[in-house]
């Protein structure tokens, strides 16, 4: 949490510098990259020790589906923050601060869910094969939201002073390599068979 609300303070921060310095902008595309990364690091190594303890699949799942849900709350915030105070000026941040804020809490829900599951030492086979795909979708719907960014050349949007949403493209792309390389490593170490591999 102490981390969210560090890398959140200093992307506002960047966002509002942009306009005296177009630098700025940079500062922010590479925060927005190492938070995001750190993520990406602490959700596996997390999920990992619990394969590596012999967790069961829920509590693996679970793991995975609460990082996920961090991300996308992370997400939601950086959103809010930024063009729901008036840091920077895009008029459609609210579709996707509303998207960000129910994926994430349906995320967090979800790992709560398969959590109380772990805990209980029940196996919901349902459950599972429902968390498996939604990983397989984020996965795919991350790779979708990557390249579309990269080919649209949003990634440069920062270079044009008129497009405000060059903050919120920042916050797309790298959010959305994080919940990819979750997703991926949630696919790879949980099996239908009732193990994980690690």
């Amino acid at each position: 949490m102490l981390s969210i609300a560090i890398s959140l303070s200093l992307l506002v921060l960047t966002a509002g510098a942009k306009a005296g310095d177009p630098r700025m902008a940079y500062a922010h595309m590479f925060i927005a990259a190492a938070v995001c990364l750190s993520f990406a690091l602490i959700a596996i190594r997390d999920t990992g020790r619990l394969v590596d303890n012999g967790a069961s699949r829920a509590a693996v799942s679970a793991s995975a589906a609460r990082h996920m849900g961090f991300v996308w709350a992370w997400g939601a915030l950086g959103l809010l923050i930024s063009y729901g105070f008036g840091v920077v000026d895009w008029h459609e941040w609210w579709h996707f601060f509303l998207a960000f804020a129910v994926a994430g809490g349906a995320a967090l829900f979800f790992a709560t869910l398969l959590q109380r599951d772990a805990d209980a030492g029940k196996t919901d086979e349902a459950i599972l094969k429902v968390s498996r795909y939604l990983a397989y979708i984020q996965l795919f719907g991350m790779v979708v939201v990557v390249l579309g960014l990269l080919i649209d050349g949003k990634m440069t949007r920062f270079l044009v002073p008129r497009h405000g949403d060059w903050a919120a493209n920042n916050i797309f792309f790298f959010g959305a390599v994080a919940i990819g390389a979750i997703s991926a490593y949630a696919i790879k170490v949980s099996r239908p068979s009732g193990r994980v591999q690690a």
